[in-house]
Parts: C-alpha cells; structure tokens; sequence
C-alpha cells in the first residue's frame, strides 16, 4: 500500500515538473501596462472586454503568433493531466503548486476577439492561418475575420474553401463568417446553395438554415438561389421554413412569404431575425402591428434586451401612425 502511494506520487511529481518545464519554457509574451497578452485575453468576455480589447489591440502584430499558438494548443493533454491529479494530490503540495485551470467554453471566441483587436491591417496572416492543418487555428482564425465583418471580404475565397473543411466548428464558423460579409460575399452563392440543398457532414438542418440565412445575407445578387428557396418553403422544420422566407424576401421582395414570417412571429415574438425582416417588409407586415405592440407593452415575463429595440425599429417602419399613438419615436 505504501510502495503504490509512493509511486503515484513520484509520477505526480513527475508530471508537475512536466508541467512547470513546459511553462517555464515558453517563449515570453508581450505584455502592455503590467499585464500579459494571457491576461488581457482572460479579461475578454468581462465587464473589462473594452479594455482588453484595446489593450490587445494597443500590443499589435507581435500578439498574433502567441495567439495562434494558444490555440494550437488549447487544454493539451499534460494540462488535462495534471488537472486530474491535482484534486489527489496530498494536500502540503496542493498548497505550494498552482490551481489547474479549469476548461473555458469562450476560448475559442476570446482568442478571435483577440484577432480582430491586433486590427484589420494584419488581415493577410489571418488568412494565412487559415490554411493551417491544426482545426483550432484554423477555427479562431476564421473567428478573427469574421468579427471584422464586411472588412474583410479579402477572405472571401479561402473561406468558401472552408465549407468543405472536416472540421464542423470550422465549417459552421466559416459560414457565419461570409454570411455576415453580405453582398461581398457573392462568389460563395454556389457553396451556400450547396450547403442549403445537402448539409454536411450529417447535420441537415442548422447547417441548412445558415446557408438560407447566408444567402438572404449576400442579397439580390443571390438571385439563382431563389428555386432552391422556394422548395425550402415547404420543408417539415419550421425553422427552415422562416429561414428561407426571410431570404427570400431579401434576394426577391417575394411578397408571398411575408404570411410565412408574421405566423412564425407570433409563435416566437423574440426572434431577433423577425424582427429585422419586419421592418424590412414595412407596410405589407401590418398584421403584425399587435404583436409588436404588446412587445412595447409592460413586459412579463421581461424581454431580452434587444426586442424592444428591434420592435419599436419594425414598427416605426410598418405603421408610423401606430408608432406615434404608443409613444415610439
């Protein structure tokens, strides 16, 4: 019994030094005002994400290449290790070696906030990382650029190379990606037409959503989508059904699904893309005024935050007279 505590603790031991070394080893970050760039991305995602995001931003191009490598290696297996050993270690070494850090589910977005923060003139390597053959680096750099939006439509054709990518997260994100790129991302029409017809990989039906939203995204100049739209009008998931209305009025006007958007509305009054559309669709959405005036009603239970907004906007838009009489300026 004595000799396996002995042992246990000696790999234990071993692993710790591991550990250390490895850290110890590292390259040294750049920092800005006292603090690490790991400290500035940690601080992302808090009540200090402006700041951070200036103080990585204030740190620049050098940032990059330690962020692509965290994202190499996010939660490596000798940090899994030891953080699975740590809780049975006796306790006089708990007490001198630091706490494991526990897995964060906002890594991979903090890391691509951090991207976007070193500023859009670093596009070039972003792009670059794109081809990388770690999924991880490929993943928060397909993040990188698309938090920079339209910006960054350079990106546009190594991004339509990744909704063919193994990778679910990488493929997922870099449709997102030209989705929120808009009419630049035109020459990804046939990918997303693709994507909106097949799924990948097995996942149908959000997959297949985000190409319909994708397309309404890109606009008229999504036009050769429209027939492939129209049979996703009758598709079994409503959710579907609403993506393929919405961008069918944003490639076409097609007047004949704005019944299709005011039924999934009153289902799901909150829906953030609704509400846009609403507006969009301005006077032919009318059946849809009471709906939003009981949205600007006394709200119970509460609303979240952006439905109000995005209510008042709509109706402003469908019926001004209406607007005026509850007060919506």
């Amino acid at each position: 019994m004595k000799r396996g505590r002995v042992i246990v603790l000696c790999v234990a031991a071993a692993i710790v030094i591991l550990v250390v070394g490895i850290y110890a080893l590292r390259p040294r970050e750049p920092s800005y005002q006292g603090k690490s760039l790991s400290d500035w991305v940690d601080l992302l995602y808090s009540t200090n994400h402006t700041q951070a995001m200036n103080s990585i931003g204030a740190i620049g191009p050098k940032a990059i290449p330690f962020l692509l490598e965290k994202a190499r290696h996010e939660d490596p297996a000798v940090q899994r290790l030891y953080r699975a050993i740590w809780p049975k270690l006796p306790a006089f070494l708990r007490q001198r070696l630091p706490t494991p850090k526990p897995v964060d589910p906002n890594f991979p977005g903090k890391i691509g906030n951090a991207l976007m923060a070193v500023g859009q003139q670093e596009l070039p390597r972003l792009i670059a990382a794109l081809e990388d053959r770690d999924p991880h680096v490929r993943c928060v750099a397909v993040l990188g650029i698309q938090y920079m939006g339209a910006k960054a439509d350079a990106a546009v054709p190594e991004l339509c190379k990744l909704l063919s990518d193994p990778d679910d997260w990488v493929r997922g994100s870099a449709l997102v990606a030209l989705g929120l790129m808009g009419s630049k991302a035109k020459p990804a029409v046939s990918a997303f037409i693709a994507t909106l017809r097949f799924g990948t990989n097995g996942h149908l039906v959000g997959i297949r959503g985000t190409a319909a939203w994708a397309l309404g995204e890109v606009g008229p100049d999504a036009q050769m989508a429209v027939p492939w739209l129209r049979q996703s009008l009758s598709d079994t998931n409503a959710p579907m059904r609403l993506s393929a209305a919405i961008a069918l009025w944003r490639i076409s006007q097609d007047t004949n699904v704005v019944s299709v958007v005011i039924e999934q509305f009153d289902r799901n009054p909150q829906n953030r893309e609704i509400l846009r559309a609403l507006g969009e669709m301005g006077p032919l959405a009318k059946s849809a005024v009471p709906t939003l005036l009981k949205i600007l009603g006394p709200p119970d239970p509460p609303w979240p935050p952006y439905v109000q907004p995005l209510a008042r906007e709509a109706l402003k838009k469908i019926d001004p007279e209406a607007a005026a009489n509850a007060g919506v300026k």
